[in-house]
């Protein structure tokens, strides 16, 4: 799945408008994620603000390198190889979108249009089938 050019400047632009409280998303994303997603709750820490710092600069590098298509496919390999060590599953990573869907939701408002949605959707599908095919490597 590819990202328009219209696509991209639209996480961007949503995700610079995020920066500011990408703490309080992350609490709101892993609060979700743990609901969607119970037994992933043993592959983190008790405290989680270290992990929602990491979170928040993985996504910050993947919507950086949106146009840099060799250094976004890297970003993606390394996560890829980090999540296959911890263990995630097919079924986390589907609630992992999930959870990045409703805490985008809950964090925009409306402004959450249509068109933000089906950028971020793009974006985590584009992330999410990489990642897969990557798993092995």
């Amino acid at each position: 799945m590819t990202m328009t050019p219209e696509q991209i400047e639209l996480v961007r632009k949503s995700f610079d408008g995020l920066w500011p409280v990408r703490r309080k998303l992350a609490k709101l994303f892993y609060s979700r994620f743990f609901e969607l997603a119970p037994e992933s709750r043993r592959l983190f820490p008790d405290s989680m603000e270290k992990q929602n710092l990491k979170l928040m600069d993985a996504l910050a590098a993947m919507v950086g390198a949106l146009d840099q298509r060799e250094m976004f496919q890297a970003i993606i390999m390394h996560s890829a190889r980090q999540h296959a060590q911890f263990g995630a599953t097919p079924s986390q990573f589907a609630a992992f979108g999930e959870a990045l869907m409703w805490g985008l939701q809950q964090q925009f408002g409306p402004a959450f249009t249509p068109e933000l949605r089906e950028a971020w959707s793009t974006l985590y599908e584009t992330i999410q089938c990489k990642m897969a095919g990557t798993r092995g490597a």
